[in-house]
């Protein structure tokens, strides 16, 4: 039995040092090749990640041996584990870094394919029933960091500018690192968004007392603001201003009809204020030399685009485009990203963020198979 333990220390002991070799190896081909010089992802892209995923299991096909049992050990899986999630803490906790695309992290994360494989390998060549929500489990966290390694080679990303009425079907790569789109690389798409329509809801501009030579608003250090809403009334210091009309047409900018008066309820001014906008200059409401009532912009509420999607075989898809809820067309996901911020809600046109993900089936398929495993998992544990 102490033969045993010493035995599998020794193991564990040989493993950690095999992992350290290959960081220590991954630093150095770091250091040697610089920063600028890390692991190109798209090196992986359609068909040689196939073709690695291909060569990676022919491990299933290996015969059982030592070879296979050192590939599969759980000691070494544990270090691999440990060592990418410190790797992933570095990821979430340190700005700006880019420990995914750095050599060292790259091998490991081949080791742990690696691994994971030859431990599906050898279960196989012992496959009872009990072993199948194992065997679930494993297969489906294989088949995520296929999807979420290699197969992220072939995912792409594009801003696509779109006019009303109009049809377009090119789109600025973006770059997967930093997200910057490269404005040389217009590329036609599989597919053509046509804008039928933008619309945009926004919240009531805000009226404030503001000190015209300084900006600051009023009370000092504890600006008051309220909505630009007909009625509505607001003490200010030493005034009460009441909203009477508001206004807001089509590329007009929002006005309201401010009445001020003093606390006493004699009336001090009284006319239009507006923010302006890119069609109609601002307009203040003066109660001093120094002090005036003015309006802020309309925040943006809500915006959604009104979109028919061609493919290329020859099918329409129509449908609406809000912020955090896209439209999906097979493998691509287009989300609703700016418009034209200078005009608002009479934005002319949208832009889009277009995503293109083959892997995103084979990503779900792995979840599944992980959910149904653990199910399986926890039905037989209760059964005993």
């Amino acid at each position: 039995m102490a033969n045993k333990s010493e035995r599998k220390r020794k193991i564990a002991i040989e493993e950690g040092a095999i992992v350290l070799g290959v960081l220590i190896a991954g630093f150095a081909l770091q250091f040697f090749t610089g920063e600028s010089t890390s692991f190109n992802s798209a090196f992986l892209a359609f068909p040689v990640n196939v073709v690695f995923i291909v060569l990676l299991l022919l491990i299933l096909f290996m015969k059982r041996g030592t070879v296979l049992s050192r590939m599969a050990s759980g000691s070494l899986s544990v270090i691999l584990l440990g060592a990418i999630t410190l790797a992933t803490l570095w990821m979430g906790l340190v700005p700006e870094n880019n420990v995914k695309i750095s050599w060292p992290f790259v091998l490991l994360y081949l080791l742990l394919l690696i691994n994971l494989t030859a431990v599906i390998s050898v279960r196989i060549k012992s496959l009872s029933v009990r072993s199948i929500p194992f065997l679930l489990n494993h297969v489906g966290l294989l088949v995520i960091l296929l999807a979420a390694g290699p197969g992220s080679a072939d995912k792409a990303r594009y801003f696509m500018r779109v006019g009303e009425g109009n049809t377009e079907w090119r789109g600025e790569l973006l770059n997967i690192v930093d997200s910057s789109p490269n404005k040389d690389e217009l590329k036609e798409l599989p597919l053509a968004v046509e804008l039928i329509d933008f619309k945009m809801e926004e919240y009531p501009p805000k009226l404030a007392v503001i000190n015209v030579n300084t900006g600051e608003s009023m009370p000092k250090g504890k600006g008051v603001f309220f909505e630009a809403v007909p009625y509505t009334q607001e003490k200010i210091e030493e005034w009460i201003l009441t909203v009477d009309t508001f206004s807001y047409k089509p590329r007009y900018a929002p006005s309201a009809f401010v009445s001020a008066k003093d606390l006493m309820g004699n009336s001090v001014a009284q006319g239009w204020v507006s923010c302006g906008n890119y069609f109609q200059h601002f307009k203040l409401l003066s109660l001093t030399d120094s002090l005036s009532v003015a309006m802020t912009f309309p925040e943006p509420q809500s915006f959604k685009s009104q979109v028919k999607v061609y493919t290329p075989d020859e099918k329409v898809r129509e449908g609406e485009i809000r912020v955090n809820h896209p439209l999906r067309v097979g493998s691509w996901m287009i989300y609703q990203h700016s418009y034209d911020t200078q005009r608002g809600r009479d934005s002319e046109w949208s832009i889009f963020e277009l995503i293109y993900d083959p892997w995103v089936i084979p990503s779900y398929i792995g979840f599944i198979l992980l959910m149904i495993g653990s199910i399986t998992l926890f039905w037989k544990g209760g059964k005993r």
